[in-house]
């Protein structure tokens, strides 16, 4: 049996509706705050920030500063470590859809 606290570690992250599709977003390419935001039609800008900003305290994202200033996000090493997860959890939602 898996360890629960491992588990535990990884809802921290994944454990909400939108960090997962923030996350699937940029696996796919980097974006500015406003391309994550039409991206996922209907989350919040406040929850969009905080998502981001929690992402990026736990070191799964970071921020590119481009020029105009301009903020892109990015996946860090530690974040492109959960595209097998994203990937298992799609498979499993295309197999048993609701």
């Amino acid at each position: 049996m898996k360890n629960v606290n491992s588990i535990k570690r990884a809802l921290v992250v994944l454990g909400d509706k939108w960090t997962p599709l923030i996350l699937q977003d940029l696996s796919k390419s980097q974006l500015t705050f406003s391309g994550l935001e039409s991206s996922l039609q209907g989350i919040s800008p406040r929850t969009l920030s905080q998502r981001l900003d929690l992402l990026e305290k736990q070191k799964i994202i970071k921020k590119n500063c481009d020029h105009p200033p301009r903020f892109e996000y990015i996946l860090t090493d530690k974040g492109k470590d959960l595209g097998k997860v994203l990937s298992e959890m799609n498979d499993w939602g295309a197999k048993y859809p609701s």
